[in-house]
């Protein structure tokens, strides 16, 4: 005789990336420029390429942090929103 026996198991729980999110930003050197996302799960982050003073210099990338939905993520900007190629927001659904 055998023993048949049965795992029950819990499906994991959906994950979403981040939605409704929009990004700001101030305008001096040293200000800064942050993300938020209100809907969806998972985290996000603000992501900027910032053209340098001198335009000798490479460009710069600068990232806030990972920052759960309904959290800001933020970042300093050293020389001000005329310096902003572009900027955006970042998600991943973990």
């Amino acid at each position: 005789m055998t023993a048949v026996g049965a795992m029950l198991t819990t499906a994991p729980s959906a994950q979403a990336a981040p939605t409704n999110c929009t990004v700001s930003y101030g305008g001096g050197a040293g200000s800064t420029m942050s993300s938020l996302c209100t809907g969806g799960t998972g985290h996000h982050r603000v992501h900027a390429v910032l053209n340098a003073l001198d335009p000798r210099l490479p460009q710069r990338i600068v990232l806030g942090e990972w920052a759960p939905v309904g959290q800001a993520s933020v970042a300093v900007n050293p020389w001000g929103s005329g310096s902003i190629q572009s900027v955006w927001t970042e998600t991943v659904d973990w």
